[in-house]
């Protein structure tokens, strides 16, 4: 076998394997929300293999072997987005855990989900939060 192959094999279980951090924006229905989703994939539920790079999401980059699938990393990249998409405030800010095991207790992929609505100031002093309350 060549070594081309060896390597598309390996690219594709790094892939696998990979964690991911990433935030998405909306605005439709006239609610600016963020969605901020960190995942990460553990040996044993103890040891980390591979998790989300908070310092850089949406981009195709991990952390190997460092446990980043924190609820204070969703924080952080939550406050980016803020800053990114300039809000002057955020609400309703909620998050949840979920894991999923693969191959009985060997390996788990550990992610983080939190989301909340962005207050973005209008031009014409309103904003872009609900005004329902």
């Amino acid at each position: 076998m060549s070594r081309i192959p060896h390597c598309a094999i390996l690219a594709a279980l790094s892939l696998l394997c990979a964690g991911c951090a990433t935030v998405r924006y909306t605005d439709q229905g006239g609610k600016p929300m963020v969605e901020v989703t960190n995942r990460g994939w553990y040996l044993f539920n103890l040891i980390p293999l591979a998790s989300g790079n908070p310092d850089l999401p949406n981009e195709c980059d991990f952390r190997l072997f460092k446990q980043t699938t924190t609820l204070e990393n969703n924080v952080r990249m939550l406050d980016w987005a803020a800053t990114k998409y300039h809000a002057t405030g955020i609400r309703d800010v909620s998050s949840y855990m979920r894991d999923e095991s693969v191959f009985f207790i060997l390996l788990k992929r550990h992610a983080i989900h939190t989301s909340a609505e962005l207050v973005i100031p209008r031009k014409d002093g309103s904003t872009c939060a609900s005004q329902d309350r």
